[in-house]
């Protein structure tokens, strides 16, 4: 299912749309701390002002703006909350990554929901081994922002190349059921960032997601 397909907002209109949600993500910062996350109110105004959507593919509804775009609507809302904009940038900055991928991945992520969400940790920590069609893959990754309203990840590591020769680094791609999220997110600093551990116990990741 495609995405709605309204006008596209100019670059200035979200810029103002960021500038005037500033004031309530600053009312919301304490509470952001208190949850170690996002208050999920302020993920669904990401959405609903078409912040999610900027450099989302225009075929999932999506604006395909200049990635740049993303570090302008993060200046003006940090001015109201910092977790509020590490979230958004990290958060938006897969949806430009996924597009990198083949269709088929894009479709597993957004063809029934565009508004879906990844998160990451690139840290190339995994235990992999090639399998047919893929790897198998396993690892505990820190520091993954957002998670709490993702349904994927992107996770790092390297996989075995041949005997001489060094390994090789992937990004997999890797929906929440093959994942574990650990709330181990106690910290001072982006503490309303949620950027907890997650864990990968064997999962199958195909060769398209990686």
């Amino acid at each position: 299912m495609d995405g709605d397909h309204s006008p596209i907002p100019t670059r200035d209109e979200l810029i103002q749309r960021a500038r005037d949600l500033a004031p309530k993500l600053r009312e919301r910062s304490k509470r952001a701390c208190e949850l170690r996350r996002l208050p999920d109110e302020t993920i669904e105004d990401f959405h609903r002002l078409g912040f999610f959507k900027v450099v989302q593919p225009k075929r999932y509804g999506g604006y395909e703006m200049d990635p740049s775009i993303i570090f302008d609507l993060q200046l003006e809302l940090g001015r109201g909350c910092a977790s509020s904009a590490w979230v958004y940038g990290v958060l938006n900055v897969h949806s430009w990554q996924l597009s990198l991928f083949s269709e088929e991945a894009q479709d597993e992520v957004w063809r029934e929901n565009p508004r879906t969400l990844i998160s990451s940790s690139y840290m190339p920590v995994a235990e992999t081994e090639w399998v047919d069609g893929g790897v198998k893959l396993s690892g505990r990754w820190s520091f993954s922002s957002g998670c709490d309203f993702c349904e994927w990840a992107f996770l790092g590591g390297f996989v075995p190349t041949e005997e001489g020769k060094p390994p090789d680094m992937r990004t997999f791609l890797v929906p929440r059921a093959d994942y574990e999220i650990i709330d181990n997110w106690h910290v001072s600093g982006l503490r309303g960032s949620g950027s907890k551990d997650v864990v990968v116990d064997g999962a199958f990741v195909p060769d398209h997601r990686m």
